[in-house]
């Protein structure tokens, strides 16, 4: 039962994830059009029940399988030192360029409208919904692409090295993304192998984790919120 939860897992995040995504969005922007003040909500709730179930199912399987946490990330730092100050320099610099980008706003909205404009939250109530999913996301996608994958292609691909296992846990990480298009799927996958590489040099998923979810959580801080009446006219 554990190798058959193994495998399921490492099926749903590499190749049915993906194809989820882009289902989910483009339901989500046939929802927008048709001007639906629920659209994105209705997309962020689906997000957020896919990072619990994804997580729940991760945590699952590593507890059957009886493994030690460190492998798959779950433990502390080698370095408590080190890792609060790299978060604490990390996460400034994303609050600082957030503040930076915020007299943008309508510029960075109208810039990616057609690719990521679903994504955007626009009201009080989609933002609620968006930072759920940005906080989901730094838990659930570490520990499934950071944390799961790359143990399980050690696993089953054993001739593999960590930097190949990185590379390719990276790759589908980016791949994950390919619903915002392809230019957005190819930052993802950097995003992730840097991510990959904090993972590695802690030993820990709690830098990437944290990092994940402000990098996230801050288009909050760029975006605010549009009134009413912007909100429904850009939808």
């Amino acid at each position: 039962m554990t190798v058959i939860l193994m495998h399921a897992l490492a099926v749903y995040a590499v190749v049915l994830a993906p194809l989820v995504g882009v289902v989910w969005y483009r339901q989500a922007k046939r929802r927008v059009a048709s001007g639906d003040p629920l659209a994105k909500v209705k997309l962020y709730r689906w997000i957020v029940i896919e990072q619990v179930v994804s997580t729940a199912a991760a945590l699952v399987w590593w507890r059957f399988a009886g493994l030690p946490g460190p492998l798959l990330g779950l433990g502390a730092p080698r370095s408590w030192t080190w890792n609060t100050v790299a978060l604490v320099a990390l996460s400034g610099w994303l609050l600082w360029e957030a503040a930076r980008l915020r007299p943008k706003a309508e510029k960075i909205r109208a810039k990616f409208k057609d690719s990521l404009g679903t994504m955007m939250p626009d009201t009080p109530f989609d933002r609620s919904w968006f930072g759920a999913v940005s906080i989901g996301a730094g838990i659930s996608e570490e520990l499934v692409f950071r944390g799961f994958l790359i143990y399980y292609l050690g696993a089953v691909l054993p001739h593999t090295n960590l930097a190949e296992r990185v590379l390719l846990t990276s790759l589908s990480f980016g791949f994950g993304h390919i619903y915002q298009g392809r230019t957005r799927a190819i930052s993802a996958g950097i995003v992730g192998l840097v991510l990959a590489c904090f993972n590695v040099a802690s030993g820990s998923l709690l830098l990437p984790m944290v990092l994940h979810a402000v990098a996230d959580y801050r288009l909050l801080l760029i975006l605010p919120p549009e009134a009413p009446q912007a909100a429904a006219s850009s939808a």
